[in-house]
Formats: structure tokens, C-alpha cells, sequence
């Protein structure tokens, strides 16, 4: 995973542009069918799950935009990134108010937010061990 995450770190801000830019998109669109999954006496609904999946990358390509090239970043950068990945979150959800079909649901930003927080915490500890390990790399040559 380490060779991916410094693989893809240089495109990462294309890839950011991309990712938001495609949830833009996606939230424009007006009445998207909700997928579920029929469990017997109630049903599963699956939006949650991609709301948590789709800002948790959101974040993590967020964060990657703005590390440093030793994969060290502030705690204060962590903290605006992470306002603002949760600002845009809440933004789009009240945009599909505006959107024919669509609705602004409480439960959505929920999933958002857990799963920047998840996303957070993951790169959080990822990149603390890339950077311990270059660093370690650097010390050995």
C-alpha cells in the first residue's frame, strides 16, 4: 500500500479535482434510485455505505494534495483540511435541495462525516509510518 500511496501522491490534486467534481455531478442529478438490499424484515439501505466510502476518499486524496513530500503535515493542516472536506460535505447535501427529486437528509451527512473522520484517522496513521520509514531510509544511505 505504502509504493501506492507514493505512486499516486504527484497526481494526487488531479485526482482530488476529479473525485470532486464527480460528487458534484453525481449530486446534480436528479432522482437517483436509492440502493437497498432486502434483509427479511427490513432492508439495508446501501447510500449510507457509499456516502461513508465517497467522503473517506474524499479526505484521503485531500490530505494527500497537501502533505509534505516527507509525508509529514501539521496538526494544524489536518485540522483546516478536514473543516473544509466536512464544510463541502454539508454544502452538498443542502445543494440536493435545489435539485428536482432530491432531498436533504441528516442521516447523509452522518455517513459523510464518519467517514471523513475513518478516512482522517487512516491517513493519519498511514502517513505517520510512510514517514517513519523514509526517514529511517534516509538515515541508512
Amino acid at each position: 500500500m505504502k509504493h501506492l500511496i507514493i505512486f499516486i501522491r504527484p497526481y494526487s490534486k488531479y485526482l482530488l479535482i476529479i473525485w470532486l467534481v464527480s460528487i458534484a455531478v453525481v449530486s446534480s442529478l436528479p432522482s437517483l434510485p436509492t440502493p437497498k438490499i432486502d434483509a427479511g424484515k427490513f432492508e439495508i439501505r446501501l447510500d449510507y455505505l457509499i456516502h461513508f466510502c465517497e467522503y473517506g476518499a474524499l479526505i484521503f486524496l485531500s490530505l494527500l494534495s497537501f502533505i509534505q513530500k516527507d509525508f509529514s503535515l501539521s496538526g494544524m493542516r489536518y485540522i483546516i483540511i478536514t473543516i473544509a472536506v466536512i464544510v463541502f460535505a454539508v454544502a452538498d447535501e443542502y445543494h440536493q435541495k435545489l435539485i428536482p427529486g432530491r432531498t436533504f437528509n441528516t442521516k447523509d451527512i452522518m455517513s459523510n462525516v464518519t467517514g471523513i473522520l475513518t478516512g482522517l484517522l487512516f491517513c493519519y496513521f498511514i502517513f505517520r509510518k510512510i514517514a517513519y520509514e523514509l526517514n529511517n531510509n534516509k538515515k541508512e544511505t
